[in-house]
């Protein structure tokens, strides 16, 4: 079974906006009151508490009325976000490596979703799903842009810069799988900067460079809000303002990959990708005092222009796109792909800036990403070179 999340706007009213928001805030006070007893429970005792055990308390909470007419699974869901928060800081702590991080206090900025691990418990669509009724706020309208498939299994409440939206997990199952044995259902990616990707066959397609066109806008948006007061409403809606403006190139961003990816699915059922880390492509080079590092600004530059890109949220919907049609993503080892000679297999090394491959050895001459992409393809799938040009 495959899950798939649908999100929808909510076309709350403004007491509907405020039930929301105390939704929020309780859940955000759980979240700290918990994280504060696990705190003093292990300074005390040398052990802190659970998630089901803080479960087990939330009954108390709403004999006292804490929780202020809210159901109770977004506590819960509150409280298993903090257990998955510690887990995750204990596996890093036995990793060794890296920063550890903590599970912290948030605030009000800083805790923007609740959601309830149950649908139909608390939340569920009514009205031919034209409105989400949620226990003590009543049924909100929600534009329903397109219906949903499979079987609803979660919902989650997300308050963004242009209002609240809804996620709905809904499960489907999984398609039939399709046989592998025909080489024009096959295609092969390289991933770049210059172009968002070239394939194997020499098609291009082109990166939009989405945050490179709306630098001047946001440049002058974070100006204006680095001019206003802290603490005053004014900085508070100016802040908003920066908000809208990041989430409008985020949504440029995602509807360009949904239908590049969306295209590059129809046609072919798999795709091989490199299995690059994007998170070390893009670590800082500044270094340390004692050792600091080289060519800063222009490696921040490439690492802006690898973000933009969104190579990693690109691999992401490729693979959940041929999976739904049958199909698969496979990811091959990236070392080497771009200074591998697709014909005859030599060395051939280039700068980052050196954007065509000439290899001495047998002749060939093309462009470095299509070299690349050749290469990947032959990875994946073992054929021969002439087969996979």
């Amino acid at each position: 079974m495959m899950r798939r999340c649908y999100v929808y706007k909510l076309k709350a009213t403004a007491a509907q906006a405020e039930g929301l928001q105390r939704y929020l805030d309780v859940t955000r006070e759980a979240y700290n009151a918990a994280l504060e007893q696990r705190i003093g429970a292990y300074r005390a005792t040398g052990r802190s508490p659970g998630w089901y055990q803080q479960k087990r308390e939330i009954k108390q909470l709403r004999v006292a009325g804490l929780l202020q007419g809210c159901h109770v699974h977004p506590v819960q869901d509150a409280f298993r976000r903090l257990d998955l928060a510690y887990r995750a800081f204990f596996r890093r702590c036995a990793e060794g490596a890296g920063r550890k991080g903590f599970p912290r206090f948030r605030s009000r900025r800083h805790w923007r979703s609740f959601g309830f691990q149950e649908y139909g418990n608390g939340v569920r669509l009514v009205e031919g799903n034209r409105q989400l009724q949620i226990t003590g706020l009543g049924a909100v309208r929600v534009r329903l842009h397109r219906p949903l498939s499979g079987i609803p299994k979660t919902c989650t409440m997300v308050k963004k810069a242009d209002g609240w939206y809804a996620h709905i997990v809904c499960e489907l199952p999984d398609a039939p799988a399709v046989a592998d044995h025909d080489p024009s259902r096959r295609a092969a990616l390289d991933l770049g900067v210059e172009a968002l990707a070239t394939l194997h066959t020499g098609e291009r397609i082109a990166n939009p460079r989405h945050l490179r066109r709306a630098a001047r806008k946001l440049r002058a948006e974070q100006r204006t809000l680095q001019r206003k007061q802290r603490g005053s409403r004014r900085r508070a809606k100016q802040r908003e303002r920066v908000a809208r403006a990041h989430l409008k190139v985020a949504r440029a961003r995602r509807d360009s990959l949904h239908k590049h990816s969306h295209a590059l699915a129809a046609r072919c059922r798999f795709i091989a990708v490199e299995d690059l880390t994007v998170a070390a492509m893009t670590r800082s080079a500044k270094g340390t005092i004692l050792k600091p590092g080289r060519r800063v600004r222009q490696k921040a530059g490439l690492n802006r222009s690898i973000l933009d890109a969104a190579w990693g949220e690109f691999t992401e919907m490729l693979d959940y796109k041929l999976t739904a049609r049958g199909g698969r993503l496979v990811r091959v080892p990236a070392g080497g792909t771009s200074q591998a000679c697709s014909g005859c297999g030599a060395h051939v090394p280039k700068a980052l800036s050196e954007r065509w491959h000439d290899c001495p050895r047998c002749g060939l001459s093309l462009d470095r990403d299509q070299n690349a992409a050749i290469n990947i393809y032959h990875r994946a799938w073992a054929v021969p070179v002439a087969e996979a040009a």
